[in-house]
């Protein structure tokens, strides 16, 4: 003897119908949720709900799921129950133009970046506001980045700065489940054509020595010999310079170049000194940028 699937009470085995209250004891089959809607499993002691929110495409063109889950439930069916509402909870907020991505990633740029490198993604974005600014990025095709990206720059550098850029706002929109590819990726850049360096004459640095009394030749003597660069001499703290065992240290953008050795000849020692001795201030030069741009300008001018 058997027992019906639904009234409990004996009938014989192999019934198809309980011959009590006629119900077909053919097991129904376990409804199962499409693709799509979510699932629940068994971890431990405990049952855990999960839907598929989609898939992300990473920078080598794999895809990984992105999941949401709660768990804790100690009955299967209330974590069946909580599917629905795992699915309506409120997507993460989107940022409604490119602009909005721009503000937010600007924000935490300002305090990781040095001032060179966000200034240089700050004149890309002038360049290529004007055309994406107000777009939304998923509504932003490849065609389309690589017709502002040709348009905004034709050398390697600047449309290089310009990729850059859209990478960060894509990285940014991926995090918070805006978009779920990096289109800058596939943005082609300009050949890369090295510029022919013009290294200065034995004249010219004849005529920066007799010059040397004037401040902006004495900056490009000290860099002339020591190799080291505007940006990187015009950073150099006073502390940091030590004339009797002629090396000083300094640099720009990483934590070891801040920090390593510029040796200093013999030949601009004492020029060193005097930009020490003229300066008021904890850095070897009163330079800004610009001011040094501007009298190196002027300097080249009225000296031929």
């Amino acid at each position: 003897m058997m027992e019906c699937i639904k009234c409990k009470l004996e009938i014989p085995d192999g019934s198809a119908f309980c011959c009590h209250c006629g119900a077909s004891q053919k097991p129904k089959p376990q409804k199962k949720r499409g693709n799509g809607q979510g699932c629940v499993y068994k971890r431990g002691d405990t049952w855990t709900a999960e839907i598929t929110l989609g898939y992300v495409t990473d920078d080598g063109g794999h895809k990984k799921r992105r999941n949401r889950r709660k768990g804790g439930f100690t009955r299967k069916k209330d974590a069946i129950a909580y599917i629905e509402v795992l699915r309506q909870q409120g997507a993460p907020k989107k940022a409604a133009t490119m602009s909005d991505l721009y503000v937010m990633w600007h924000a935490d740029a300002e305090k990781e970046l040095s001032a060179s490198k966000l200034q240089a993604y700050e004149i890309a974005w002038r360049k290529i506001s004007s055309a994406i600014a107000h777009r939304s990025i998923e509504s932003l095709s490849v065609p389309e980045l690589q017709a502002v990206t040709d348009a905004a720059a034709s050398t390697y550098y600047p449309a290089r700065d310009i990729k850059h850029l859209l990478s960060h706002l894509y990285k940014l929109a991926i995090r918070d489940d805006i978009t779920d590819k990096n289109r800058a990726q596939y943005i082609r850049l300009p050949d890369h054509q090295a510029a022919e360096r013009t290294i200065f004459t034995q004249d010219e640095i004849d005529v920066l020595w007799q010059n040397a009394d004037k401040p902006i030749a004495q900056h490009m003597l000290v860099m002339i010999f020591t190799g080291i660069r505007p940006a990187e001499l015009l950073s150099i703290q006073k502390p940091n310079i030590h004339l009797d065992d002629h090396y000083m240290t300094g640099g720009v953008k990483t934590k070891k170049s801040k920090a390593r050795k510029i040796i200093i000849p013999d030949k601009i020692r004492g020029i060193i000194q005097q930009m020490c001795e003229a300066s008021d201030g904890d850095k070897l030069t009163t330079f800004k940028k610009h001011q040094f741009y501007d009298a190196w300008e002027l300097f080249r001018a009225a000296s031929g």
